[in-house]
């Protein structure tokens, strides 16, 4: 349900683009926690997604799922970051 709703809300509005070209991508979406909802998205570079596509997106969460009233978390997990700490966390340290 979540990646439907992101599905179309990307549809109506797609994620901004920066000025040399390269636009925000959102892979998926999880709720990762219930008290209170958290949603993480997957993107890949949450630096290019302003404050208002980010107030756009969980709009359409609180219109569609009806998440109104409720305070709700988003994170905005960036692919860059993920390979990081993948690669930190198993580089050999040197003696």
């Amino acid at each position: 349900m979540i990646n439907e709703v992101l599905e179309e809300a990307v549809r109506w509005h797609s994620p901004p683009a920066s000025r040399g070209g390269k636009q925000g991508r959102i892979y998926y979406g999880t709720q990762v926690s219930t008290e209170p909802p958290t949603i993480a998205l997957f993107v890949n570079d949450s630096k290019r997604f302003n404050d208002n596509y980010r107030r756009y997106i969980e709009r359409q969460f609180r219109d569609q799922l009806g998440f109104r009233g409720t305070p709700i978390r988003l994170l905005w997990r960036s692919k860059k970051t993920r390979e990081m700490e993948n690669v930190t966390a198993n580089r050999a340290t040197k003696v």
